[in-house]
């Protein structure tokens, strides 16, 4: 996993947007509103990590990789996976391992 994917460098942008866009699709911005370890992962090379991001209701999007963009990480490709969904917005998860 390249330096670029790590609890350290995500951390400090909780609360921030992460945006995708779709070309003339639109676009879909994400808010992380968490970065944690992964317990139990402190003595792996290098230690896992979760992202949870929320964000709005419609579209939801699909489990896959997409092109992140943020205004100080710049565009980063993560996986991440649709965990829950109610009317006032959907979650999602990526786990770095």
């Amino acid at each position: 996993m390249p330096d670029e994917y790590s609890l350290e460098r995500f951390s400090p942008t909780i609360g921030e947007i992460y945006r995708i866009d779709f070309g003339e699709g639109g676009a879909v911005e994400l808010e992380l509103v968490e970065a944690a370890a992964v317990p139990g992962g402190e003595n792996a090379t290098p230690p896992p990590f979760t992202l949870q991001f929320r964000g709005p209701a419609e579209p939801v999007l699909a489990q896959a990789t997409y092109q992140l963009s943020h205004a100080a990480l710049g565009t980063l490709d993560i996986f991440i996976v649709p965990t829950a969904a109610d009317a006032d917005g959907a979650d999602y998860e990526a786990v770095f391992a």
